[in-house]
């Protein structure tokens, strides 16, 4: 419940954080990484309370990144009349800089405890899953590094635009890696775990409907403007 307490809250935040964002988004930015360090500071210390409790999966476990994330995605298969993606269209880059910002937290937590093990055998679902997450860092980097305005403008538009394509592979990639991560304590009857399977899951699954059902309606657009010049085509021949 806390899990679910702690995005529904960050969801709001970014909500009622959209026009401040999109206008001064550095202060945000230094904010994200005052947050990060909190979460360093916190977990070199020990730190135990009830702030902690809500603060500390999302960090952790990429839940807030992975939030972030979603948001930037879904906004894009969401309608042009959509009161979500109207009012958090303007900030989808800014979003995905404070995404890549907070998933630090989690990238270093898990290589802090497998790097120093990378002599050992690793095999099976701790091996896909370690692979997997070095794809996703290096997918995360470039589109990181391709969401700042300065590094856009100095792209051409067609190369910058291929680019970002890549952040569909990244997204599912993040889910498998977040559910395999989480799978084994799933299946030891973690409580916690369970319920952040079904929420990635839920969130993947509406995604990936919305997303069908986006590229079905852009085929049957492209249909509908083409059969106008296909008929001006015959009537001149």
């Amino acid at each position: 419940m806390r899990f679910v307490i702690a995005l529904v809250i960050s969801f709001a935040l970014v909500w009622l954080c959209a026009k401040p964002l999109k206008k001064y988004p550095v202060p945000f930015y230094l904010g994200a990484i005052a947050l990060l360090g909190l979460y360093f500071w916190g977990s070199a210390t020990g730190v135990r309370n009830e702030a902690w409790s809500y603060f500390q999966p999302l960090m952790q476990r990429c839940a807030l990144a992975f939030l972030l994330f979603s948001i930037v995605m879904f906004v894009g298969v969401l309608g042009e009349k959509n009161p979500l993606r109207t009012h958090l269209m303007p900030i989808r880059r800014q979003l995905s800089i404070l995404a890549c910002i907070f998933a630090v937290g989690h990238i270093v937590f898990y290589a802090a405890s497998y790097v120093p093990r990378l002599t050992s055998a690793f095999t099976g679902n701790l091996a896909f899953s370690l692979g997997l997450a070095a794809l996703i860092t290096a997918l995360m980097a470039v589109l990181w590094v391709t969401s700042f305005s300065e590094v856009k403008h100095a792209m051409k538009a067609a190369s910058w635009k291929r680019v970002q394509r890549l952040a569909y592979p990244f997204y599912v990639l993040t889910y498998v890696h977040l559910a395999l991560l989480l799978m084994p304590s799933a299946l030891a009857g973690n409580d916690v775990a369970v319920l952040s399977i079904a929420v990635y899951s839920i969130v993947m699954g509406a995604y990936v409907v919305l997303r069908l059902r986006k590229a079905l309606a852009d085929r049957r657009t492209e249909a509908t403007v083409a059969t106008p010049d296909l008929d001006l085509e015959a009537v001149a021949a």
